[in-house]
Parts: structure tokens; C-alpha cells; sequence
């Protein structure tokens, strides 16, 4: 028997009404009479932080008696369940029903007129901003399909992801495509001097706007359209998207769908940087995409930056790297998927050779096409912030330059903390002979160099007392490296050593340090 076609549930035609600043204030101030901040919460869920809520779909995360407003709020938009009128009335100040009403964030049920649900969800994010989204089930417990312009409040934990990937550095024009529910670019109105929000779907854009105003921001503007389409003519020195990255034939979700390999939209909006990033911006982004056979991910993004290819630098920070076949039984195990997506994946990697999926943070820097394009990649580890995939992008192009040749000799090296030497030793006429040599590290970058004995042993002598000067002449003297070797090409080992995070440098900010600053 085929399954019932999926039909739009009547919820998803209320949307909240965007009333006036004046309106928005007095909103505002219900919600502060009702303590419905991240702290109250939490605390009367009992769980450390409002995610957590969000975890779990069926049911309560704890089942709360309504002794206070807060409580109210926490039945109507986190567990999206009926409020008798009795107990708004009670519990609510003066006032604050007729003024959700109004509003449309409180709606008479029509089975049982005396009792009231919210058609939205409402969570505190990061910060004190207020995110309003749509539910995910219906207060009747009837069956809710997701339309495809379904938008959620921000606080699931990819979104956390991406929003903990983007430096908060000051900057004159922030682009956030797709914004969703707004949450990155109300985020970034913190730093920088306007920020301008769009997305493809309409609804998105009312919720963005509905949140924009709720949470009083002035300078962020929410436009409708594909990408760039809403802010053609402008020029921007940072953009930034969480774009859509799950392959499917047809998009189901807009948020989720990136089109028949995962990576369309990612692509678009690469693609679009020539026009609209002007020299010296940054571009960010948190994504799935694939290294195929043949072809890293980081080749395909360089492609896809066309002729003008060579203005751009590109570092990708990986936070997990699986095959697709590990990829999907994680995916399985959590029963993420259906099994008519499970096909499709697997025949799309398949069909592209993907060897591997890459997920992590995407920086691409314009640069004036005066040099050599930089591209690196490295292994998120611990401790790792946004900052630090910035001080690599700043390093690999301080250090290819033939001018910081001398910086680097004059320069007193010295061992990261946590760094570890890894010798393999072999049997050899009855003794155990070392063999290979692997230095590790694992923060903020996780890394392996495979190196010889002798840069062991000047690895081993970096102190932070003599300079690497130093180091080349002893090591030089001592017949380590031949004679031939140059002061230019010692210098490039100690920035390799530097950019892996196995070495540290006196006169510059120690990796570990930017996370506190």
C-alpha cells in the first residue's frame, strides 16, 4: 500500500505578525516580566544549557508543573503543548495573553475554545538573542509533515557548530546567505558595521525579520532571493553561509537539500566571490564535501573560483574526515535518514569515487594577485577556535614571503606544550634499532610529521634560548645537512614546523594563546 502524500499541516499557514517597535518593546518586556531567559530555563528544566531541550522531540525533557510564568512559556513554544486560559490568565501579567494573541504567538484552539497553543517554537540562543522558528510537531499529537520552507530557530547543534566557526572581528559589511532564521547575522550585528541577511525562501526571511526586531537590532537587513541576487551592486569584506549540504535528487528541505551531489549551493556561492568579495575579505563556511578519486575537495573549490582563481588563498580546517561508508552508518545508527536516502548517497558516492567526506570549516581570503595563491589543509584538534584558522591563513602567506626569510633565522623557536615523539624501533642483528621517527601534536591543530633523526635532534635542542640561525650553523658544523643546504631553506622547515603547530615562536602569540585573548 503506498503511504498517504504528505500534506502541508494548517500550522505552517500561521505565521507571527511583525508588529511595531513599539509593539516588539512591550514583547520584549512581557518577556522579561516572565524570566524567559537561557539561565531561568535551564534551571527549571535542570539541564546545563537549552540544547539539551532540544535533543529531545517526544515529550518533555522534564516534566514541570506550571509554578511560575516562565513555565507557561516553556509549555506553549519548547514543548508546544496546550495552556488552559485559566492558567494564562493566572499565571501571565495583565495584559500578556491579549498581547501574544496579537501577535499571533497564541492561538484559541478550535476543538476546546478554552484552551490555548503557540503555532512557533522561541529559544534563547547564544548571548541574549531570542530566535522564533516553527515547531516540529503539532500540539494535538496529529501527524506533521515538515514543508520544505520549514525554518528552525537556530540552536540545533550543526548551526552551534557553524556559528562557533566565524571569528568575531570587527568588519565594515557582513553577508550571511541563507540565513535561516536570522541567527548568524544578528550574531555578527555585534561586530560588524551592517550586516545584510538573505535567503531564498520568504519564510525565512519573515522569521529573520520577526526575530530581527524582537531582538532590537538596527543594523542587519533581511532580503528575499537566491544568494546574491537580493544585494547585487554591493561588495562585501566578509560573507559567510552554512549553506544546505545533504545530496539528494530533489530538495524536501531547503535548509537541509544541496542538490544532486551536496555541494550546488556551496558551489554558487563560491562561484559568486569574485563579484562580491572585495580584496583583503574573508569568505567562511562550515560544510560536507567530498574528496574524490583524483580530486581533493580543495582542488574542486578552486575550480569552482574560475579564471580569477589565482586572487584567492584557501585553508580548510577538517573537524572529521570518514569514508562514505563509515559516514553512513553513523548516519543509520541514529536513524537519521530513510532508507531511500541511504540509496541515494551511496550511489552518489559511489558514482563520484568519493574516497572520503570531509566536514569542517571552509576560509577563503582575497588577496591583490600580486603572489602565489595559498592553499593548505589541516586537523582540527583540541582547544581549536576560529581565530586560529585565521593565524594560519596569516602565517602560510607571512612565511612564503622571501622578505620573512630573516624574521625566521632571527627568530627562538621552542617545543609546543603536549607535543609528543614517536620512535619506531626495529629488530636489527639482534638489537632493537630506531628506525622512524613521528612528532605529534594535538592543539589547536592535530598533527603528524614524519621527520629524520637529525631534525629530531634539532626539534629536541629548540629551547627558545638560540635562534634557528643558530640551529642551522651547529646543525650545519655537525654534518646533519649537507653543505649545500641554505639558510632560505632551513628557514621554510621552521615555518612548516610552526604552521603544524609542533614548534612556537618567542617574539609572535603562542596558537593557544589566541583562544584567550
Amino acid at each position: 500500500m503506498e503511504s498517504a502524500p504528505a500534506v502541508t499541516h494548517p500550522l505552517h499557514l500561521l505565521l507571527p505578525r511583525i508588529g511595531t517597535d513599539e509593539e516588539f518593546a512591550a514583547l520584549r518586556e512581557l518577556l522579561d516580566a516572565c524570566s524567559f531567559t537561557r539561565e531561568s530555563i535551564c534551571r527549571r528544566l535542570d539541564i546545563p544549557q537549552v540544547i539539551d531541550f532540544v535533543s529531545i522531540r517526544n515529550g518533555r525533557t522534564k516534566a514541570v508543573e506550571i509554578e511560575e510564568p516562565v513555565d507557561v512559556l516553556i509549555r506553549l513554544v519548547l514543548d508546544g503543548e496546550f495552556v488552559e486560559q485559566r492558567i494564562l490568565e493566572a499565571m501571565l501579567p495583565a495584559g500578556g495573553p491579549a498581547l501574544l494573541e496579537s501577535f499571533g504567538l497564541l492561538v484559541r484552539d478550535s476543538v476546546q475554545p478554552d484552551r490555548w497553543f503557540s503555532p512557533i517554537t522561541m529559544y534563547p540562543a547564544d548571548g541574549t538573542v531570542l530566535l522564533a522558528g516553527d515547531r516540529a510537531s503539532a500540539p494535538d499529537g496529529s501527524r506533521y509533515w515538515l514543508p520544505a520552507d520549514v525554518v528552525y530557530p537556530g540552536v540545533i547543534l550543526n548551526t552551534r557548530e557553524f556559528l562557533a566557526s566565524l571569528p568575531h572581528t570587527p568588519c565594515e559589511a557582513l553577508l550571511d546567505l541563507g540565513t535561516g532564521s536570522g541567527v548568524a547575522a544578528l550574531a555578527a550585528a555585534n561586530y560588524a558595521q551592517h550586516v545584510w541577511g538573505t535567503d531564498i525562501a520568504g519564510r525565512s526571511v519573515h522569521f529573520a525579520e520577526f526575530n530581527r526586531k524582537l531582538n532590537h537590532v538596527g543594523n542587519v537587513t533581511m532580503l528575499e532571493g537566491d544568494l546574491y541576487e537580493p544585494v547585487r551592486g554591493l561588495t562585501f569584506d566578509r560573507i559567510v553561509t552554512h549553506p544546505p549540504y545533504v545530496p539528494s535528487p530533489k530538495t524536501k528541505l531547503i535548509f537541509r537539500d544541496g542538490g544532486d551531489d551536496g555541494e550546488q549551493i556551496l558551489r554558487r556561492a563560491i562561484e559568486g566571490l569574485p563579484e562580491f568579495l572585495r580584496i583583503g575579505g574573508r569568505f567562511y563556511s562550515l560544510v560536507l564535501g567530498a574528496d574524490c578519486e583524483g580530486e581533493a575537495f580543495e582542488q574542486r573549490i578552486r575550480k569552482w573560483l574560475g579564471e580569477r582563481q589565482a586572487e584567492f588563498d584557501l585553508i580548510l580546517v577538517s573537524h572529521s574526515l570518514r569514508p562514505p561508508k563509515e559516514f553512513v552508518a553513523n548516519s543509520l545508527a541514529k536513524e537519521a535518514i530513510s532508507l531511500d536516502d541511504l540509496k541515494f548517497w551511496t550511489d552518489t558516492w559511489r558514482r563520484r569515487k568519493a574516497e572520503f567526506l570531509f566536514y569542517g570549516s571552509i576560509l577563503i581570503r582575497r588577496n591583490s594577485g600580486d603572489r602565489e595563491a595559498l592553499t593548505a589543509r589541516v586537523q582540527k584538534g583540541t582547544e581549536f577556535r576560529p581565530e586560529h584558522q585565521d593565524w594560519l591563513l596569516d602565517w602560510q602567506t607571512e612565511s612564503h614571503d622571501p622578505a620573512f626569510t630573516s624574521h625566521l633565522l632571527d627568530s627562538h623557536p621552542s617545543i609546543t606544550p603536549g607535543s609528543e615523539l614517536r620512535v619506531l624501533h626495529r629488530l636489527r642483528d639482534g638489537r632493537f634499532t630506531p628506525e622512524a621517527f613521528a612528532i605529534e601534536s594535538d592543539g589547536p591543530f592535530r598533527s603528524q610529521l614524519m621527520c629524520k633523526s637529525w631534525l629530531v635532534a634539532v626539534i629536541s635542542e629548540c629551547d627558545g634560548k638560540h635562534t634557528w640561525r643558530e640551529h642551522f650553523e651547529r646543525t650545519r658544523q655537525a654534518g646533519m645537512i649537507g653543505v649545500e643546504t641554505t639558510e632560505e631553506e632551513f628557514a621554510g622547515v621552521l615555518g612548516a614546523l610552526v604552521s603544524q603547530g609542533i614548534l612556537i615562536l618567542r617574539e609572535r602569540p603562542v596558537l593557544s594563546d589566541l583562544a584567550k585573548s
